[in-house]
C-alpha cells in the first residue's frame, strides 16, 4: 500500500458495496471470521484504514475502560468518562466506592502533578457523588448502564460556563489521587443545547426582501466567534466582524448591512476553543484560533479554503430554465433501474463531449455518453447513480492536473508507474472523503475559482438528466469525515471539538469506515445529515440517494432523513424519493451505541440495502479473495460445477448437501424473489432458512428494500472477475454471453435493481480491485463499444489487492482476448433489451411481499440442476390488475455451456401451443423481435397434457410468456 499524504484518503479495496462485511475494519463479523483467520484480519485492517486526520473529536463510545483503584496514577492523555447531562458523568470501570472531583481549566493548564491534578481554575474541585443512571439516560446510553455514574452537586457550577474549558475527574482514595482523565463533552452538549439547537437555520439566510445574509454558525464552546469577510476569492485579506451569541442555542449570528455581500463575497470564521487534539507542552490539548470554513458551505472558493456567500433562489445561481420538467417518481419503488456513473468517467474518455470530466458534459446531449444513457432510458433505466459530487478533500480543484499516461498493454506496468506518479497531484479521485458536506465538487465545473460556477452547473446537470427521462441520486457520505482534530480538512472538529466525530472507551476518533467516524447520533451531526439532504433534494432537484457504510448511521436517523426528504419530494410534485446504501454489519464498538443502519435493522423501513448474497452467488468467490482464489472460486456465471476451469479445490459437484453451487442458486434465488425473509423458497423454508455463513440469506420485509446488483465502483468490474475465474479456452463471444446472463439477474429481480456504469458494454479496468485513485487511464469507458479496457497494462500495484492479483492476473492480460466491437456491442444491445423486459412487464416490478410471496415460485427447487434456474411469475389471476396480459411468465437462467430443459406440470401451460395466441406460450416479445440470434434458434415449448417443457440456449436467460 502506498504511502499516504494529506490530500489522499486510501480507498476502499474490499470496501463499499462488495464490504460482506467492509473492510474498513469495521465489518469483521460471521462471514469474514469464516473465511479468514485473525492474522489475516489483523493485516486487512492495517492495510486498509489510513490515517485521514487525527486527533480531536466526542461522541461518546460505548464500554468500559476506566477507573480502576486504587495504585494508579492520573492521566490526562485519554478521555474514558463522558458527560451526559447537567448532573451525570459517567466513567466507565470505576470503582464507585471511592471519591471524585471534577477540574476545570479555561486555559487548558491541567496537568497530572506531583501530589495532585495541577492547573485547575478550581483547585479544590468539584466533588462527584456516586449515584444511579435515570431510567430515561439509561435508554438513551445503554453501553452506560454497567458504568459508573457519578452526580455533580446541584449548586456547583454552571454547566455551559465550563463546557468550553479543559475537563478532568480525579479519583481519590481518601485524599489520594489514584486515577484521573479528561472528559468526553458530546451528550452534554446534547443535553444542554441540542433542542434549542437544531430549532435554528444554521449556514447563510438571506432577507426575503433586501437578500441581506445573516450567518449562523453553532459554535457553543466558544467564548467568540469572528466572521472573516473577502469581497471576491482572490482578495488578500479579509475585513472582521464579531459575532453574537444565542446563550440558549449556542449559535453565533450576524446580519450584513445590505446584499452588497450575497453571490460575490467569500468567508470564514475563526474561533477560539479547547481541542484535546492541539498541540501542547503537556500533551493534553489546548486553547486555539481556528480559522474554518462554514460546515453549512454552500459553495467554496477553488480549493475550498473560503466559503462564498450564494443565495441559491437568486437569478445568479439560477441557470436558463432552472429547474426544468421534474419527473414524477413512482409510488413503487420497485420500477427503478439505477446505473452508477463516476462523473469523471463518464466523459474523460469520450472524444465527442465538449466538457470532458465536468458536470456540464451532462448537457452535451449528443456526445457519446449522452446518447447512450438516453438509449438506456428509452429502454427502461430510470436513475444515474453518481459518486460523490459534493465538496471533497483529495482533490484541490486549482492545482490539480490531467496527466497523460502511456498506454499499455498486456502485463506492462508502464501505464501504471506513470498513474502512481501523477497520483497526489491529478484530478482523479472517487471522493468517499468529504470536506462540505452541502457543496459541489469544484473540480468538477469549468471554473473552480468562482464559487457560482459549480452551483450553475451541477444544476444544469441535473436538468439535463431529467430532460432525457433520468433521474438523479447522488452518493453521500455522512459516516466520516476526511479528517479531524486539527488537520486542515478538518471543519467540524475545529468548530466543536468533542462533539461531531465518534470516539472510543479511551476518547480517540473511531476510524471504523476507513477515516474520522462521524457521530451521527448526536443531535447536531444528524441535524446536518438532514438539512444537507434537504438541500440537494429541494434546491438540486436530486431525486434519490444512495448512503456510503450506512451501518455506521443509526436506523433512527436514516428513518427520519428519508421523512425530510420525501416531504421535498411531495412539495414540488415528484411524490416520493428512494434511499438505498451500504448496510453490512456494524463493529460491536458501533453496536454498543446505536442500532445501526444494516441489513437486517432495515427490514421495513423501506430503505434498500446492497445484496451481497446474489452478487456472491452469482460471481462466485468473495470480495475478500486475492490471488489464486481469483481463478479458484467460480460462481454461477463463469463455470461452478459445469465447466470447471481446473483450479477447483475438489468442489463438490455431486447434488448432494455439500454440494457447492446449489446453495448459491438458492441464494440467487431468493434474491430474484426480493430477498424477502418470508419468500417461500421450498416446502417448509422460508428466505430467511436459507443460510449465509452464519446469517440469513433473505432479510427483507419489502422488495424495495433489495437492492440488487453483481458490480460497482468497488473491487473489479464484472467482466474482470469472469476473466479470473472463466476456464481460459473460453472465447470472448462466451465470455460476453456469460456476463449478460449475470445482469439479467439483476435487472430482472424483484426489487431496485442496480447496475455499474459500463456493464453493460464489458467495461473492464484491467483487472484493477480498487479503483478509487487509478486515474482516468484505467477507469475509461468506451461508449461506442470501440474497446473495453483490458488488457491496458497491469493496475497501479499500490492499492487494493492488486499486488496479491498480480502473479495471477498478468498472464490473463496477455493471453485472454480483448473483446472485439461486435462482441460489446451485442452485449449492450441484450441489456437494453432486458431493459425493455422489465419495463413492459409489470410482474418483474411487484411491490409487495405478498404479491411475491403469492405469485413467485422457482419450479426447480427439489429438482435443481448445475447452472439453471427457473423462475415463474403468475400473471392473471394472481396479480390483481397487471398490465401484461399474461397468464404467466417463465424465466429459464442458464449461464451453463449446454442448452437445458425443463418440464413444469401445470395446467397453465398443458396442452398449450407454441405461438403468441391466446393460451399460447412464446418467447417474450421483446425477444422475440430481439437481437439474439442463439437464442432465436436454440428456444423452444412443447407441451403435453400435464405441463410444458421449457428450452433454452446455452449461455442465454430466456423469458417465457403465457398469453391470457
Amino acid at each position: 500500500m502506498k504511502p499516504m499524504t494529506s490530500r489522499r484518503v486510501q480507498g476502499r479495496t474490499l470496501f463499499g458495496e462488495f464490504a460482506t462485511p467492509s473492510v474498513r475494519c469495521s465489518e469483521p463479523v460471521a462471514i469474514l471470521r469464516t473465511w479468514l483467520p485473525r492474522s489475516a484480519l489483523l493485516l486487512m485492517c492495517f492495510t486498509s484504514v489510513v490515517a485521514c486526520g487525527g486527533g480531536g473529536g466526542g461522541g461518546g463510545g460505548g464500554g468500559g475502560g476506566g477507573g480502576g483503584g486504587g495504585g494508579n496514577t492520573i492521566a490526562l492523555g485519554s478521555a474514558k468518562a463522558i458527560w451526559l447531562n447537567s448532573s451525570t458523568i459517567v466513567w466507565p470501570g470505576a470503582d464507585p466506592t471511592l471519591n471524585f472531583k471534577l477540574y476545570y481549566s479555561a486555559s487548558a493548564a491541567l496537568s497530572d502533578g506531583a501530589n495532585d491534578i495541577a492547573g485547575a481554575d478550581n483547585p479544590s474541585g468539584i466533588a462527584l457523588t456516586a449515584g444511579t443512571l435515570s431510567a430515561q439516560l439509561q435508554a438513551a446510553y445503554p453501553q452506560y448502564v454497567g458504568a459508573t455514574a457519578l452526580m455533580l452537586p446541584a449548586n456547583g457550577v454552571q454547566v455551559s460556563t465550563i463546557l468550553g474549558d479543559q475537563l478532568a475527574v480525579v479519583q481519590y482514595s481518601g485524599t489520594t489521587p489514584t486515577n484521573g482523565t479528561q472528559l468526553q463533552i458530546g451528550p452534554v452538549l446534547d443535553s444542554v443545547y441540542g433542542s434549542a439547537a437544531s430549532a435554528v437555520t444554521l449556514g447563510v439566510t438571506f432577507d426575503p426582501v433586501t437578500d441581506a445574509p445573516t450567518f449562523h454558525l453553532w459554535a457553543p464552546t466558544t467564548t467568540a466567534v469572528q466572521l472573516n469577510l473577502y469581497p471576491s476569492a482572490g482578495a488578500a485579506a479579509p475585513t472582521t466582524f464579531a459575532m453574537t451569541e444565542d446563550a440558549t442555542t449556542g449559535v453565533w449570528s450576524y446580519t450584513a448591512a445590505d446584499a452588497s455581500w450575497s453571490n460575490v463575497a467569500y468567508y470564514t470564521y475563526t474561533l477560539s476553543v479547547f481541542s484535546r487534539a492541539a498541540t501542547s507542552a503537556l500533551g493534553y490539548g489546548a486553547v486555539v484560533a481556528n480559522t474554518v470554513t462554514d460546515p453549512y458551505s454552500v459553495s467554496l472558493n477553488g480549493d475550498s479554503s473560503l466559503s462564498m456567500v450564494v443565495n441559491l433562489a437568486d437569478a445568479a445561481a439560477t441557470p436558463s430554465g432552472w429547474p426544468g420538467t421534474l419527473i414524477p417518481t413512482s409510488a413503487t419503488p420497485t420500477d427503478s433501474v439505477v446505473y452508477e456513473l463516476h462523473v469523471r468517467d463518464f466523459s474523460m474518455n469520450d472524444a465527442t463531449s465538449s466538457n470532458p470530466g465536468l458536470f456540464l458534459a451532462f448537457t452535451n446531449l449528443n456526445s457519446n455518453g449522452m446518447t447512450h444513457l438516453a438509449a438506456l432510458a428509452s429502454a427502461g433505466l430510470t436513475h444515474v447513480h453518481l459518486l460523490p459530487a459534493f465538496d471533497f478533500a483529495s482533490v484541490d480543484a486549482l492545482t490539480c492536473t490531467n496527466p497523460t499516461i502511456p498506454a499499455s498493454s498486456g502485463d506492462s506496468m508502464v501505464a501504471e508507474q506513470a498513474v502512481i506518479a501523477s497520483q497526489n497531484a491529478d484530478c482523479y479521485n472517487w471522493g468517499y472523503d468529504p470536506f462540505h458536506f452541502g457543496a459541489p465538487m469544484g473540480s468538477y465545473s469549468s471554473n473552480p475559482a468562482n464559487g457560482l460556477s459549480r452551483v450553475l452547473e451541477f444544476r444544469q446537470m441535473v436538468k439535463a438528466l431529467h430532460g432525457i427521462g433520468l433521474r438523479v441520486v447522488l452518493d453521500v457520505v455522512y459516516n466520516h469525515t476526511s479528517a479531524s482534530g486539527e488537520d486542515p480538512h478538518s471543519v467540524l472538529d475545529q468548530i466543536v471539538p468533542g462533539y461531531y466525530q465518534r470516539l472510543d472507551t479511551t476518547g480517540a476518533v473511531e476510524n471504523n469506515s476507513c477515516c474520522s467516524d462521524t457521530a451521527t447520533e448526536r443531535v447536531m451531526m444528524a441535524k446536518l445529515m438532514d438539512d444537507t439532504l434537504v438541500q440537494w433534494a429541494g434546491q438540486y432537484k436530486v431525486d434519490a440517494f444512495r448512503f456510503d457504510t450506512m451501518d455506521l448511521i443509526p436506523k433512527s436517523a436514516m428513518v427520519q432523513a428519508l421523512a425530510l426528504v420525501n416531504a421535498v419530494a411531495a412539495a414540488d410534485g415528484r411524490g416520493h424519493t428512494y434511499f438505498y446504501g451500504e448496510g453490512w454489519t456494524a463493529p460491536n464498538q458501533v453496536l454498543s451505541v446505536i442500532t445501526p443502519a444494516s441489513q437486517l435493522n432495515m427490514a421495513g423501513t423501506g430503505i434498500g440495502t446492497f445484496n451481497d448474497r446474489l452478487r456472491d452467488g452469482v460471481r462466485g468467490g468473495s470480495p475478500f479473495d486475492s490471488g489464486s482464489a481469483m481463478v479458484t472460486n467460480q460462481g454461477f456465471i463463469n463455470g461452478l460445477c459445469y465447466d470447471l476451469n481446473g483450479n477447483d479445490m475438489g468442489d463438490d459437484c455431486t447434488g448432494d448437501s455439500n454440494d457447492v453451487l446449489l446453495p448459491l442458486q438458492n441464494r440467487i434465488s431468493v434474491g430474484l424473489a426480493g430477498n424477502l425473509a418470508s419468500f417461500p423458497l421450498s416446502a417448509g423454508v422460508t428466505g430467511a432458512q436459507v443460510g449465509y455463513f452464519g446469517s440469513p440469506t433473505g432479510y427483507t420485509q419489502q422488495p424495495q428494500e433489495n437492492l440488487v446488483y453483481v458490480a460497482c465502483h468497488d473491487n473489479e468490474t464484472l467482466f474482470d472477475i469472469s476473466q479470473y475465474k472463466l476456464p481460459t479456452s473460453t472465447t470472448v463471444a462466451s465470455a460476453g454471453r456469460a456476463q449478460v446472463v449475470g445482469l439479467s439477474v439483476a435487472v430482472l429481480s424483484q426489487g431496485v435493481a442496480f447496475i455499474h456504469g459500463g456493464d453493460d458494454l464489458l467495461r473492464s479496468k484491467s483487472g484493477d480491485s480498487n479503483s478509487y485513485d487509478s486515474g482516468d487511464y484505467f477507469n475509461r469507458i468506451y461508449w461506442n463499444g470501440s474497446a473495453n479496457n483490458w488488457s491496458a497494462g497491469l493496475p497501479p500495484q499500490n492499492t487494493g489487492n492488486n499486488v496479491a492479483n498480480a502473479a495471477t492476473l498478468g498472464p490473463l492480460l496477455v493471453s485472454q482476448a480483448v473483446p472485439d466491437t461486435g462482441t460489446i456491442q451485442a452485449t449492450s444491445t441484450r441489456v437494453q433489451e432486458f431493459l425493455k423486459i422489465r419495463k413492459s412487464t409489470d410482474l418483474f416490478r411487484l411491490g409487495t411481499a405478498a404479491l411475491i410471496n403469492s405469485c413467485v415460485s422457482f419450479p426447480d427447487q427439489g429438482a435443481q440442476v448445475h447452472g439453471l434456474i427457473v423462475e415463474q411469475i403468475l400473471g392473471v389471476g394472481c396479480v390483481a390488475g397487471t398490465t401484461s396480459g399474461y397468464n404467466a411468465v417463465v424465466v429459464l437462467y442458464n449461464p451453463s455451456t449446454s442448452a437445458q430443459s425443463f418440464t413444469i406440470s401445470s395446467a397453465t401451460y398443458a396442452n398449450a401451443a407454441k405461438g403468441t395466441a391466446s393460451g399460447n406460450v412464446s418467447l417474450h416479445p421483446v425477444q422475440l423481435a430481439g437481437s439474439d440470434a442463439t437464442l432465436l434458434a436454440g428456444w423452444n415449448f412443447s407441451s403435453t397434457g400435464t405441463g410444458g417443457t421449457f428450452t433454452v440456449p446455452a449461455q442465454t436467460t430466456a423469458v417465457f410468456v403465457a398469453y391470457h
